[in-house]
């Protein structure tokens, strides 16, 4: 998917949050973080910058005991923000993550 490597674009990933390892406060950004490596085969970067960061969008829940289903939303490659007209004109990628003998 080259869109995700210089262009901007938006990711919607479900997952259980139950799912996600590692610290619960940084479920966020674990999932980010795995999903950039195993389907863009780059790095995550949260790094605020002229030249372009990865946004992420925190939604409610995400620290939950219970394995609820959450929507994460990743804006990869943000150089500029965009008004709603904008944000709908860019490519969008939409994902169910499932969790399967401990691979994704």
């Amino acid at each position: 998917m080259d869109a995700a490597v210089g262009s901007q674009t938006r990711v919607i990933i479900r997952a259980c949050v139950k799912d996600i390892p590692g610290d619960v406060l940084r479920r966020p950004i674990t999932l980010g973080e795995l999903f950039c490596t195993k389907i863009f085969n780059r790095k995550l970067n949260t790094r605020i910058q002229s030249s372009g960061f990865d946004a992420v969008h925190i939604p409610q829940g995400f620290d939950s005991e219970e394995p609820v289903r959450r929507w994460f939303i990743y804006d990869l490659n943000v150089v500029t923000e965009l008004g709603e007209e904008e944000l709908l004109g860019i490519p969008h990628f939409v994902y169910q993550a499932h969790l399967v003998n401990d691979e994704w």
